[in-house]
């Protein structure tokens, strides 16, 4: 019936894989609903792969339908693939893919952006100047350059952050359960530390692991409580990793500077889609966080830049190609 189901990811990427896939020939079809419920997957009916971006999530028992459609192939737009269930797809005979790696600058450079808006107070001058409010009592900002800037997790995205901030504060503390030694040479004033060292000596921290069991809620009431008075924290990597109840007793024991979250637990049901009529009225914690000034929540966009929709649509009709026998299949971007 066809090649490729896209559920919509109401951003341009749904655009730019559809084209593409279309330009070579392949036949595409996009869905009306954004969601994941069992008629939208139902919908994927004689196609080869579905395509499913980070804001989706299929679940364990919804893997019977896929079967029923007769889909061979799980397209992940993205590195994480925590949002498929791997297990039930290998035992159904599905195949996975994922992108390993897209424009990781575009992550770095969000990451660095909100650091130095939180910094600079950016955020609190547009609002306030909005209103024709120039009052500048509460607006003493914070210098990059004396300060020691945090990077968990030396990965691509991670290693891009490093690099980038470290022409903007005075050291770079970095941890990784498998550090890179002859990448931070490279870098002169960074070094590797355990996270205890990381945590009590960084005035900005900014986090890039993945999610695993033992990254969940990695940042938590105890981490906090090592984390020097006035910290800036920044999460672009899975919402997961930060512990929201956790976060919110720092907030209100006025422990961190500010908060950037571009990823945040309980997400899916937010990014990319407009719920300012409900609000924050179902997540009490959310509803409670976002009333922080400064705090700052976006719409997991740390890596939708030009570059970045780019490479992910390459990488995906790729990973398609090498699956059906037209391309070489990349082994290293499938999970099962």
């Amino acid at each position: 019936m066809g090649d490729l189901y896209i559920l919509n990811t109401r951003c341009k990427l749904t655009d730019k894989i559809r084209e593409t896939f279309e330009k070579a020939g392949f036949k595409v079809k996009v869905s009306t609903d954004s969601g994941v419920s069992d008629e939208n997957l139902k919908g994927a009916k004689g196609f080869t792969a579905i395509c499913i971006f980070v804001n989706k999530c299929i679940k364990p028992e919804q893997v019977e339908i896929l079967k029923e459609n007769g889909n061979k192939l799980i397209l992940h737009c993205s590195a994480g693939f925590d949002n498929s269930p791997t297990e039930e797809l290998k035992a159904a005979g599905i195949s996975a893919a994922r992108v390993p790696s897209y424009s990781p600058g575009s992550i770095a450079e969000y990451a660095v952006t909100q650091i130095m808006a939180l910094a600079k107070n950016t955020h609190m001058s547009y609002v306030m100047t909005k209103k024709a409010d120039f009052e500048i009592t509460n607006m003493q900002c914070l210098l990059l350059e004396n300060k020691t800037c945090g990077v968990i997790g030396t990965g691509l995205i991670g290693k891009k952050c490093a690099m980038k901030i470290s022409g903007l504060v005075e050291k770079v503390l970095c941890f990784d359960v498998y550090p890179d030694n002859e990448w931070i040479k490279t870098i002169p004033n960074a070094s590797y530390a355990d996270m205890d060292t990381v945590l009590r000596n960084s005035d900005f921290i900014s986090i890039h692991v993945p999610l695993l069991p033992q990254t969940h809620h990695l940042i938590n009431e105890e981490a906090f409580a090592k984390m020097k008075n006035d910290v800036v924290l920044v999460n672009t990597s899975r919402g997961e990793i930060v512990h929201i109840p956790s976060l919110i007793k720092a907030l209100e024991a006025k422990k961190l500077w500010g908060v950037a979250l571009d990823v945040f637990e309980g997400e899916k049901k937010y990014i990319f889609h407009d719920k300012s009529k409900a609000g924050f009225r179902d997540d009490p914690d959310l509803a409670r966080l976002a009333q922080f000034e400064h705090v700052i929540l976006s719409s997991h966009i740390a890596f939708y830049t030009d570059q970045a929709v780019d490479q992910i649509t390459a990488k995906t009709i790729e990973n398609y190609m090498g699956f059906v026998g037209k391309g070489t299949k990349d082994e290293k971007a499938f999970i099962c």
